[in-house]
């Protein structure tokens, strides 16, 4: 029987509670998290990096304009005036993802284990349920991640990032 995947219309704000993030200090596996609710939208959430190898941390409140609403920024690019949705990065320090990887030419990239796991889901299903909600993570992944001819380059990309999670650098 093939493998199914049925649009759960998650948006990527909703992957955004745990950014797994390369410590610019030691090089090694770190967080950054909320201090409170996670979504980018919400005003005067601290965030916070932490690396409980070296022991750096910092505390974050993102900017905001003269509405006072956070900041926001879509693109694969971060920025640092604003929270940057979109990229290899964590949204408020722009540290580079740990699961990230180059396959088919370009990057595949995870900010945790469930958006690792639900990339997964989606890349190894035959079928997948057509007009998916406008901004969910389905609707708005490349091309080269929806086709099918990159299937298996994808989940062996995926494999090997699995294997990250569980393997400190």
């Amino acid at each position: 029987m093939k493998k199914q995947f049925k649009n759960q219309h998650r948006t990527l704000e909703s992957f955004g509670y745990e950014f797994l993030v390369i410590c610019p200090h030691c090089s090694k596996h770190a967080k950054v998290t909320s201090l409170g609710e996670p979504y980018p939208f919400l005003k005067d959430i601290t965030k916070r990096f932490l690396c409980t190898y070296c022991g750096v941390s910092k505390d974050l409140v993102p900017k905001k304009n003269r509405a006072k609403q956070n900041i926001i920024s879509y693109g694969p690019n971060y920025k640092k005036e604003f929270i940057s949705i979109g990229g290899a990065f964590d949204w408020y320090f722009g540290y580079p993802l740990v699961l990230q990887i180059p396959c088919c030419g370009k990057t595949l990239w995870a900010y945790n284990r469930e958006h690792l796991m639900y990339l997964k889901s989606y890349v190894e299903a035959e079928l997948r349920e057509h007009y998916p909600y406008y901004l969910s993570v389905e609707s708005m992944l490349p091309n080269w991640i929806k086709s099918a001819k990159n299937r298996k380059l994808i989940l062996k990309a995926i494999a090997k990032l699995e294997e990250r999670l569980f393997h400190d650098t």
